[in-house]
């Protein structure tokens, strides 16, 4: 198993870093490998909208008291475009979330933490990413070896990290 972990200082609340990683609609907004969100629609609905939009209908944030088990993202790893699908595991609100993802045939349990940093100054969070993936990945009659697959692992969470902090910091 490859385990890659990483954190960084974000100048935000907590509530706001909350936010950005728990709101539906937050995620199109500060991840820039997410195309759009995939929503399986009822038999003939699908009929009465536009079929060539390529972007489904904006997210909403889950609310209060509701959980957001699993969502699809239409995502891109290493400009590839692929379905992202994102299971939540466990929440412990404002503080920790464990998720299991899969990207095309690339799995992974997903650790996000929160702790508050000392700062006179301003509010700042502490964000920590962790994943786990197996060795290597299946593509196309092919394997990507653990070197290769440990170098993605560190882009995603360094990327993801600087993606949240750029976009908490920001609003």
């Amino acid at each position: 198993m490859i385990t890659v972990a990483l954190s960084s200082s974000i100048g935000a609340t907590r509530d706001r870093v909350w936010r950005a990683l728990t709101a539906l609609e937050e995620r199109p907004v500060w991840d820039d490998r997410v195309i759009g969100r995939v929503t399986l629609e009822p038999a003939g609905l699908e009929s009465r909208r536009n079929r060539s939009s390529p972007i489904s209908p904006p997210a909403r944030a889950a609310a209060p008291g509701e959980s957001r088990r699993s969502v699809r993202w239409r995502y891109r790893l290493s400009g590839i475009p692929l379905v992202m699908h994102e299971d939540l595991l466990r929440v412990c609100v404002g503080e920790r979330i464990e998720s299991r993802i899969s990207i095309g045939s690339l799995r992974l349990e997903q650790v996000f933490t929160l702790h508050a940093e000392e700062d006179p100054e301003a509010p700042r969070i502490r964000l920590g990413m962790k994943v786990i993936s197996g060795n290597s990945i299946a593509v196309m009659g092919d394997v990507v070896p653990r070197l290769d697959v440990q170098k993605l692992m560190i882009e995603l969470v360094d990327t993801t990290l600087r993606q949240i902090r750029r976009h908490c910091e920001i609003r």
